[in-house]
């Protein structure tokens, strides 16, 4: 039931975001600096949830990325870098691609990712390919 719970407030904070489009950046901020603070603090089901809010950003506030990116952006970096945690690697991995999936729907210029986040994000996706074989 906490997981239905969590993922109806998440819902209603999309939908939110959906119809005050000048309030993304404040919430996306907000969400970044939890995710950092629950990544240093090793909750690692709060930076699930915030991961799942932001896979819920990218489908339903396509149009508004532009206020949300950066900040997702930043928590993709600091997951890939998580040199300790596996599975926040593969959360890291998911993110990016998901992003990149949404990213290539839009008419945002695909060279605004970092060189450096992206070839972090090949190298890191070359090695779990490589630990599953």
């Amino acid at each position: 039931m906490d997981a239905e719970s969590n993922d109806r407030k998440s819902g209603k904070l999309c939908e939110y975001a959906s119809r005050n489009p000048l309030r993304i950046p404040k919430i996306t901020s907000n969400l970044e600096q939890r995710c950092f603070k629950d990544l240093r603090n090793e909750n690692f089901g709060c930076v699930k949830a915030v991961l799942c809010i932001y896979r819920k950003l990218l489908s339903s506030c396509k149009e508004q990325m532009p206020l949300f990116a950066s900040c997702l952006l930043g928590i993709i970096r600091a997951l890939l870098e998580q040199t300790r945690q596996d599975e926040m690697r593969i959360l890291g991995c998911n993110a990016l691609v998901c992003f990149m999936g949404e990213h290539c729907h839009i008419s945002m210029d695909f060279d605004s990712l970092s060189e450096n986040l992206r070839s972090l994000a090949l190298k890191r996706l070359h090695y779990f390919q490589t630990f599953e074989d």
